[in-house]
């Protein structure tokens, strides 16, 4: 690992600022759950997910596919401005598509008392859609915005514990999670200016129109995804009380939030690399993808542990309205693992290492997974509730796992011949 000192770095460097950003929330999230209850943290919980929905739309897969071609760009100012603008002006286009949802997801009668919760979280939605997070990870400055989140978490975050004090400050805890995106939207425009890496030029429709047409597969991934990773809240929101929503979401966040901690860094710092790598040496990529498996693998192994057995003991500090969450916690517990190992294999074996086939594969796997989780969540969660959303999204990652290895292994295959 020597030759890739910088990433190595980067890792490091991303892991201690998203500890900041993960522990930051991990911290404020059982007090959420104590001072809210279960009910009004579903309230939050629940407008989260929509929220994780819009985000959806507005980032369009343009993370992975604007990521590359600013990778591959680099030195040519003409093309990063070129990048740049088509990008920027597809994502304002499709914040006021996300708006469009977003109202009407509000006129769904079911959905009636989480309103004013979506509504204020939209505002994560607007930061969130010029956080400029593909031109950061292109140009290998992926750090600045693990910085930005940092301050911004520990700037915000603790006000949670000074302005939520009982059930009824449920929107002024959602306000204070949505406005963190707000400031580092502010933050990276900033300092994007500042540096003057691109410059936006003139609107070209077909530009744009062409960099939708090639983040198209990716978005349809991730819709995918959603289906699992967001929709099983939604299901419970529809079919269950809010206190199962906030029951499962609290667990999930949690367990995600260890998950994302290893991961993230390691995607962000690796997935220009080995981008890069594709084009001139892919089978050092492919010794470098499975090197990242392995460590990946080890640490989360210990992520398992940590949420299996030490789940009991947050029962002694949450309120009766959560009881039976340390079930949801020992079925998850498994869960970073696979989620670790499929997104090696399918961010970077098939993304940054693959050709046009293999993103369709990339594609293929979670259009499949979805469908599957689609339909055990539909029986599960009427009869089990929240337990069985926690075992459909298990074995849902599981199969995304699976699948991703399958397909990964087959692209290294091809460049054996």
């Amino acid at each position: 690992m020597s030759s890739n000192t910088r990433e190595i770095k980067d890792v490091f460097y991303l892991v201690a600022l998203q500890g900041i950003n993960y522990i930051a929330p991990l911290l404020v999230l059982p007090y959420l759950m104590i001072v809210l209850g279960a009910e009004k943290f579903g309230y939050i919980s629940f407008a989260l997910i929509i929220t994780q929905y819009l985000m959806l739309v507005v980032d369009f897969g343009f993370n992975f596919t604007a990521t590359k071609r600013i990778a591959l760009a680099k030195g040519n100012q003409a093309e990063l401005n070129r990048i740049f603008t088509s990008t920027l002006y597809a994502k304002i286009g499709l914040l006021a598509v996300s708006f469009l949802l977003l109202l009407a997801v509000s006129q769904v009668p079911q959905f009636a008392v989480y309103r004013q919760t979506m509504f204020v979280m939209f505002l994560a939605v607007v930061g969130n859609a010029f956080l400029f997070v593909w031109l950061f990870q292109g140009l290998g400055q992926i750090r600045f915005i693990a910085i930005f989140n940092a301050i911004a978490k520990l700037s915000i975050l603790p006000l949670t514990f000074v302005f939520v004090k009982s059930p009824d400050d449920y929107l002024t805890a959602a306000f204070l999670q949505a406005s963190v995106s707000v400031f580092v939207m502010l933050i990276s425009i900033a300092y994007v200016i500042k540096k003057k890496w691109v410059k936006i030029t003139s609107f070209v429709r077909k530009n744009v129109i062409s960099d939708l047409k090639d983040s198209y597969p990716i978005f349809l991934s991730g819709a995918a995804t959603s289906i699992y990773t967001a929709s099983f809240g939604l299901m419970l929101g529809y079919f269950a009380v809010a206190e199962a929503v906030g029951q499962y979401s609290a667990a999930e966040r949690i367990m995600r939030g260890f998950c994302w901690l290893i991961f993230i860094p390691v995607s962000q710092a690796f997935f220009p690399k080995i981008s890069a790598l594709s084009q001139s040496d892919p089978n050092r990529a492919k010794k470098l993808i499975k090197r990242l498996a392995l460590l990946v693998g080890i640490a989360m192994l210990a992520v398992f542990f940590v949420l299996f057995f030490l789940s009991d003991y947050l029962m002694l500090f949450l309120r009766d309205d959560f009881e039976g969450i340390d079930v949801l916690f020992k079925i998850m517990a498994i869960i970073p693992f696979f989620v670790a190992l499929g997104g090696i294999f399918g961010q970077l074996g098939l993304l940054a290492l693959g050709n046009e086939r293999d993103k369709m594969n990339f594609q293929r796997v979670y259009l499949i997974a979805g469908t599957v989780a689609l339909v055990s969540v539909f029986v599960s969660i009427p009869h089990f509730g929240a337990k069985g959303a926690a075992v459909s999204l298990l074995i849902t990652e599981v199969l995304v796992c699976v699948l991703m290895v399958w397909f990964g292994r087959k692209v290294f295959k091809t460049l054996n011949k």
